[in-house]
């Protein structure tokens, strides 16, 4: 693995050496966005063998509305490092593609959110699992319901697709574009 990834190696945790299955939420409203979640997927790579990927959403901003539109993908793939590890990984492809912390729901280049990992629920300052706001957002249960329909919350016990069906979809819609 590359010295710059701060991923550690420890192998004390019990999820290590065992494969899981990971689903990642990735979306960015700013520069050139298709680029943006290509270069994300790609490094993630180095941590999570990526099976399957959503189509390209362009979804309207939640929250602080006066920012340019998102695009956002899902996608699941399997992994052999902890969620904790994981989360280090993400936060550190976003700050190499220019994420600057600004506001909750301000614009950003990237953001990669752990949405599930395998059926594991943790409630921690860091990470949530999983995640809290998964339910409430059409630009994640779209993309999600589009790769993997019967993938269930441990939480409610609901499907992806039964979750999608208590939520409004207006404002997100399949972009004319191809990862």
């Amino acid at each position: 693995m590359n010295d710059d990834i701060p991923v550690s190696n420890s192998t004390q945790h019990p999820f290590q050496g065992y494969e899981h299955i990971i689903y990642l939420s990735l979306g960015t409203n700013i520069g050139d966005r298709l680029d943006n979640l290509r270069q994300a997927l790609k490094k993630l790579q180095l941590v999570v063998t990526i099976q399957r990927i959503s189509s390209v959403y362009e979804t309207e901003p939640v929250g602080y509305l006066d920012q340019p539109d998102f695009f956002n993908i899902v996608c699941y793939g399997k992994t052999r490092y902890t969620p904790a590890e994981i989360l280090k990984q993400a936060k550190w492809i976003e700050k190499e593609l220019g994420r600057q912390t600004t506001f909750r729901n301000g614009p950003r280049q990237i953001d990669i959110d752990i949405l599930l990992y395998d059926n594991y629920v943790q409630k921690e300052e860091s990470l949530t699992l999983p995640h809290p706001r998964m339910k409430e957002r059409a630009f994640v249960l779209i993309p999600l319901v589009e790769i993997s329909p019967a993938v269930i919350d441990p939480l409610s016990g609901l499907t992806a697709q039964e979750l999608l069906q208590d939520i409004s979809s207006d404002g997100v819609v399949r972009a004319a574009v191809q990862m």
